[in-house]
């Protein structure tokens, strides 16, 4: 099935960042919103009303955030997934904050998980996208090792009255390493997901993203090692046109 699209399709994604103490015990909260736009099939994307929100207790409401300007208009061509991977793919973002960051990463895998395996997938019959874990360079700031992704395809499900196929996505026991200016971070992750594509013309209609990340942070000159834990949990759906 081809990817099939008539004029610009415009989504919102909003992932929530939920920081806790190893035993659970809530920290703070942050929000990260905003618009992206598909300008063609051929892989234009473009970012724009780029939010960061963020919130004490995990009851509280999140204010409307503060405009992150250096995304408004952030254009590019995705000619494969190595060009964001790059330092110089984010010239001008922020070195210490990967948020930003992760809002194009995140995009990118689940077009990526939708359209580039679709038709390799069989009902409920889990298929590996490689035989051995792999190193993810995070755009100079460090490594991210997908240990084994899995894509299934898991049934048949409806959204804005549209027929999709559902496929979940899952990655356990991943590892990683970053470091922003003197601070270093080492950490594991497992994360998943579902997303729904049409049969009609292999548009996503919607995309979830959860997230369990432990990190243990040296920060300079202190001997002791902090060790804290991040909750992601995301939605990635289609704005009216």
């Amino acid at each position: 099935m081809q990817l099939r699209q008539d004029g610009p399709r415009r989504y919102r994604f909003i992932c929530d960042y939920l920081y806790t103490e190893p035993l659970g015990n809530p920290l703070w909260k942050e929000r990260m919103s905003a618009e992206y736009t598909r300008t063609s099939a051929g892989g234009g994307a473009r970012w724009s009303n780029v939010r960061i929100a963020r919130a004490k207790g995990f009851e509280e409401p999140f204010p409307e955030g503060e405009v992150q300007p250096f995304m408004e208009g952030f254009e590019y061509v995705l000619g494969s997934a190595k060009d964001t991977l790059k330092p110089e793919f984010f010239r001008g973002f922020p070195a210490a904050d990967m948020k930003p960051k992760n809002l194009v990463w995140d995009t990118h895998m689940i077009e990526d998980f939708a359209w580039r395996y679709f038709d390799k997938l069989e009902l409920n019959r889990p298929y590996a996208l490689q035989t051995a874990p792999e190193d993810v360079p995070l755009a100079g700031a460090g490594t991210f090792q997908n240990r084994r992704v899995e894509l299934t395809w898991t049934g048949i499900s409806k959204r804005a009255d549209r027929i999709c196929a559902l496929i979940r996505y899952e990655a356990f026991g991943n590892k990683f390493e970053a470091s922003a200016g003197n601070v270093i971070a080492r950490g594991r992750s497992h994360y998943w997901g579902e997303i729904w594509v049409s049969l009609r013309d292999k548009q996503i209609e919607y995309a979830t993203l959860l997230e369990d990340v432990l990190t243990e942070v040296s920060p300079p000159g202190q001997p002791a090692k902090q060790l804290f834990s991040v909750f992601r949990k995301g939605t990635f759906e289609p704005l009216p046109k």
